[in-house]
Parts: C-alpha cells; sequence; structure tokens
C-alpha cells in the first residue's frame, strides 16, 4: 500500500515537473525568434530541465496536438503558436 502510494506521489511529482517544464521550453521559443530548430530545443530542454530523448519527443508531440506550436517536418522548425503564447502567459 505504501509503494502504491509513493508510486502515485512520484508520478504527480513527474507530472508537475514536466508541466514546468513545458512552459520553459515555450518561452524559451517565444523569447528567441518565435521559430527555432528542434537542435536548439532539444539543447535547451536538456540543459535546463534534463529532459532527454523520449520525454522529449512526448513534449514535442504535446505541443503539436494541443496547437501550441507549429512543426515544419522537411526544417525541423518550430514556431509557437498564438495558442501557446496564451498557454506561458
Amino acid at each position: 500500500m505504501e509503494d502504491q502510494i509513493d508510486e502515485q506521489e512520484k508520478e504527480e511529482k513527474f507530472k508537475e515537473f514536466f508541466e514546468k517544464a513545458r512552459k520553459g521550453v515555450l518561452k524559451y521559443l517565444d523569447e528567441n525568434g518565435r521559430s527555432l530548430s528542434m537542435e536548439k530545443l532539444h539543447e535547451y530542454s536538456l540543459k535546463k530541465y534534463f529532459i532527454q530523448h523520449q520525454r522529449f519527443s512526448q513534449m514535442m508531440e504535446s505541443f503539436v496536438n494541443e496547437k501550441l506550436i507549429n512543426y515544419d517536418t522537411p526544417t525541423q522548425v518550430s514556431t509557437i503558436t498564438e495558442e501557446g503564447k496564451e498557454f506561458i502567459k
């Protein structure tokens, strides 16, 4: 029972952290020209929030699914949307 509570607590803390990281990465994007390469965003998320490959992919997918960014596949450039700007307010 205690292990289950610990796991729930860990999961809840991670969700809070991940949400903070999502906002931080979007703020970084907004403050740095509103369009950046996937490489730059990945580098920032890794250095600032220790978000690595799989979690970074999940983060980017969530941005696209929620229409917080537009992602151009050929150039691998992400651009923050109006929805994204509202999200970080």
